[in-house]
């Protein structure tokens, strides 16, 4: 994989990724809800949704075509290279372990981005109070 293909693989939906946490910990902490509050419950709800996400769309994909699945959910799955193996229709033991993997990769994916959307509010409140 050469620079372009790594940006267009990882660039693009990180972009994505940290665009939507930035304006919902922005409006999170207009509105003062709890989400944005607190850092840990920031890192871990965001934790939690790239989890349930990646879960949720590896069962999808397991129960119709993964190559559909693979083509369009790669802005909010973009560690989604773990469905070539459930092509192979394998056992359900492999195949649970599977989808956990997957979802605990895109977890701390989402977690990582997090922490740096995080940062980038903080900076943004700082330059606001200054």
């Amino acid at each position: 994989m050469d620079a372009r293909g790594f940006f267009f693989y990882f660039g693009i939906p990180s972009l994505f990724l940290m665009t939507c946490m930035t304006v919902l910990g922005w409006v999170s902490r207009k509105r003062k809800w709890r989400l944005a509050q607190n850092r840990l419950h920031w890192i871990g709800s965001w934790a939690v949704i790239g989890f349930l996400i990646a879960t949720s769309l590896a069962i999808a994909a397991s129960a119709m075509n993964t190559d559909f699945i693979y083509n369009n959910a790669n802005l909010v799955w973009p560690s989604c290279l773990g469905l070539g193996a459930l092509d192979g229709h394998p056992s359900i033991a492999v195949g649970s372990l599977l989808v956990v993997l997957m979802g605990v990769v895109n977890a701390l994916y989402y977690a990582f981005l997090a922490v740096l959307t995080w940062l980038l509010l903080k900076a943004f409140r700082t330059k606001a109070g200054a």
